[in-house]
């Protein structure tokens, strides 16, 4: 009788415990399978245009973000298990990742960066110029073999040079703007510029190259005339680091004929564009 109590009570401790481990089961069980992630841009580290994220036949697309930082993307109701991310924007080179999705929260830790090639429809680069506390700021426009504004585009690490003259008329300093008869006199910058990327939505063109006073050599002449060299690399082709040295050693050439001879020579790894804007004022108004 005494054995039989013992097993009875042994079997009712293991339903107790078998039950108890299908309680705490269910709720795991029934947790939703979720990702997330973020993407940037691999140059200037913001947001990418129109961005598709598959999984599972699942898609999010995503836009602007914030002009302060990555918003993370999340797909909810998945399955657990080996499974496979695709991540493609026009104009960058798509990603591909296996995962493998625990029950749960997953969470990919580090932003997945986007690789651009290029800004797709280049044709050229208009450029603008206005003053800005005191420095003068050119504003680069890329516009497409339609004769359109590019907007949205990837961000290219460019390589921009410049070469700031006195503009001359008539043999003299110009003193009011000219639409022909006018030409370059003294050299008072020549070199490469710095660039920004503006992540705003609000903004159209988002680069931005700042002329610095201090670099550019003193005149009295009341308007300039800059020369701009916009240099695109194929990132699969030659690193920034690269791209730079190269200038470098061109720029050393002084004739811009010798450097655009040399940078056609290079029309395997990199693409260039020339811009000029006459009747630039040499103060702010």
């Amino acid at each position: 009788m005494i054995v039989r109590t013992r097993i009875i009570l042994a079997m009712l401790c293991v339903a107790a415990g078998a039950a108890c481990g299908l309680i705490l089961l269910v709720p795991w069980l029934g947790r939703d399978t979720t990702l997330e992630l973020q993407v940037r841009d691999s140059v200037s580290g913001r947001w990418v245009w129109d961005v598709s994220m598959v999984i599972q036949n699942r898609i999010i697309v995503g836009f602007y973000q914030t002009d302060t930082g990555l918003r993370p993307y999340r797909f909810t109701h998945l399955a657990p298990g080996p499974t496979t991310l695709d991540v493609s924007a026009p104009g960058y080179l798509p990603v591909s990742l296996a995962l493998v999705l625990r029950r749960g929260e997953n969470r990919i830790g580090t932003p997945i960066s986007m690789v651009a090639p290029g800004i797709p429809g280049l044709a050229r680069f208009f450029v603008f110029e206005a003053w800005d506390e005191g420095n003068l700021v050119a504003e680069l426009r890329p516009v497409s073999t339609r004769g359109t504004a590019i907007t949205n585009h990837p961000c290219i690490d460019l390589w921009v040079g410049c070469r700031v003259s006195v503009q001359m008329n008539g043999g003299a300093p110009a003193e009011e703007p000219a639409s022909t008869g006018s030409s370059r006199g003294r050299t008072l910058y020549e070199g490469e510029l710095r660039w920004t990327w503006d992540p705003a939505p609000e903004r159209q063109f988002r680069y931005r190259v700042p002329i610095p006073a201090p670099v550019v050599q003193s005149d009295s002449s009341p308007y300039r005339v800059i020369d701009y060299l916009i240099v695109e690399g194929d990132p699969s082709r030659i690193s920034r680091t690269q791209l730079g040295d190269l200038m470098a050693r061109l720029y050393q050439l002084g004739d811009p004929a010798r450097i655009t001879a040399a940078l056609d020579a290079e029309k395997d790894r990199l693409r260039y564009f020339v811009d000029t804007s006459w009747n630039v004022p040499a103060r702010s108004p």
